[in-house]
């Protein structure tokens, strides 16, 4: 796929906007594991990303995968072991195990509305772009999946095969008609409102000058749609400015940044919002290459973007410490606690008593920021994404269509998910919006941590 443990993987170690390429949606919950993954693999994925691979073939048809006792679901995943030439050393877990666990758990309680579960895997390389175009084919081609859950590329999926997505990563330029893809994290100028409102209830703008801040042309809708945010709040933009130096130019883009700053300082800005990918990681690298003096608290739009800086710093940038990030999400050691999650953790061991799964470290730990076991990640992306769509599949009733099965997930409401809580979706909207959780910066840990005032509606 990329499952949820190998997108965050990919999600986590690329700066992402700020070096050019697509704007990654993060389907998964709460990206608070960070860790590095290396320029070889970063120079790997950013091929595949140009290379944007689909697959070809006719559209399936509207009830592929269904009969009237199964229900075909796909998990492309990633084979990491193929990936350590690379410097690529992430244990996330077994996917096919915790998967298959939890499906065979679902199926001795009934399956969905009387169907059981059949469940294929296909491992993919992101290190060679033809495997997600092939392991797209396999799935809807040669398995006839109904569902691909946590797919890298989920248009191959929606727009060439018009199968259903649940969480996918790195959605493409799709029509209207294209199959839905349903996320329990929304997109980031979806997510803006909701918690730039959280900062400003905390009182981060009161009494505040704020500036804007963005390093790429690909941001500059998000910070549209940030700066009409900050207007309905009342919120006080004295400046927005854009450091349009190529990232692969780190020296020019200092000076660029630099300049910035003097003019924000100038302007008596004490608040700087940096928008999306971008945003969320030039300015606090350049901060500490230019050794600024200028500290203005900073609020990353991207949470998933500074913790894959955060991660490759290793508690090396002071600057850090005037950084706020939100998430919709709790982080992984507060979602492990819940009994439906622990649950699963159950299921997945008594099946396979030999698989190793570790528990999330407390992200107030110190080194937590550092650890690479993860292989948690698994067992809570197997509970969570099947129990969406148990739910949606369930609610789409007996005649279960693609049709169905949309019509289904934008009318979910209350559902409750495994170590989230309880989400609800809405017309035409594809994502849960949940509470907001704001994060700081932890030297002690050398990672993001919930602030004493998260957790805001």
């Amino acid at each position: 796929m990329m499952n949820r443990g190998a997108r965050e993987a990919v999600t986590r170690s690329l700066p992402r906007r700020e070096d050019g390429w697509r704007s990654l949606r993060t389907g998964s919950i709460g990206l608070r594991r960070a860790v590095s993954i290396g320029a070889a693999f970063a120079s790997v994925v950013g091929a595949i990303l140009c290379a944007n691979p689909t697959s070809a073939g006719a559209s399936s048809p509207a009830d592929q995968g269904v009969t009237a006792k199964t229900i075909s679901v796909g998990l492309p995943y990633v084979n990491f072991a193929a990936l350590k030439s690379l410097g690529v050393t992430i244990d996330d877990g077994s996917f096919p195990d915790a998967y298959n666990a939890v499906i065979a758990d679902i199926n001795a309680h009934g399956g969905v509305n009387g169907r059981k579960l059949v469940f294929h895997a296909v491992e993919m390389n992101p290190s060679v772009p033809a495997d997600a175009a092939s392991s797209c084919a396999q799935l809807t081609e040669d398995d006839h999946v109904f569902v691909s859950i946590s797919p890298v590329f989920p248009d191959c999926y929606q727009q060439t095969h018009d199968t259903p997505v649940i969480a996918g990563s790195l959605p493409g330029q799709l029509s209207a008609s294209a199959a839905p893809d349903f996320a329990l994290i929304p997109p980031d100028a979806n997510f803006d409102p909701l918690q730039l409102a959280a900062f400003k209830k905390t009182g981060v703008f009161k009494g505040k000058k704020v500036a804007i801040f963005y390093g790429a042309d690909s941001d500059a809708p998000e910070v549209k749609v940030v700066q009409d945010d900050l207007k309905k709040l009342g919120v006080d933009v004295v400046l927005t400015a854009e450091d349009s130096v190529q990232a692969t130019d780190p020296v020019a883009s200092d000076q660029e940044v630099q300049s910035i700053a003097q003019r924000f300082q100038n302007s008596g800005v004490n608040v700087v919002v940096g928008v999306g990918g971008s945003g969320s990681t030039t300015w606090p690298r350049a901060q500490l290459d230019n050794q600024s003096t200028y500290k203005p608290t900073y609020i990353a739009t991207s949470e998933s973007s500074l913790i894959s800086y955060v991660a490759s710093t290793k508690g090396a940038n002071p600057y850090l410490k005037y950084v706020l990030a939100a998430s919709s999400a709790p982080s992984f050691y507060q979602q492990w606690k819940d009994p439906a999650i622990q649950k699963c953790v159950s299921t997945v061991h008594k099946a396979y008593p030999s698989d190793k799964i570790t528990p999330p470290v407390n992200p107030t730990k110190p080194g937590a920021g550092n650890t690479t076991d993860t292989t948690y990640a698994s067992v809570v992306e197997a509970c969570q994404y099947l129990a969406l769509f148990d739910d949606i599949a369930a609610k789409a009733g007996k005649n279960l269509t693609v049709a169905s099965f949309t019509k289904a997930g934008y009318a979910l409401k209350n559902a409750k998910i495994p170590g989230i809580g309880t989400v609800s979706f809405g017309p035409g909207q594809a994502y849960a919006l949940g509470p907001v959780t704001i994060y700081k910066y932890d030297p002690t840990s050398e990672t993001l941590v919930p602030a004493s005032n998260s957790g805001t509606k």
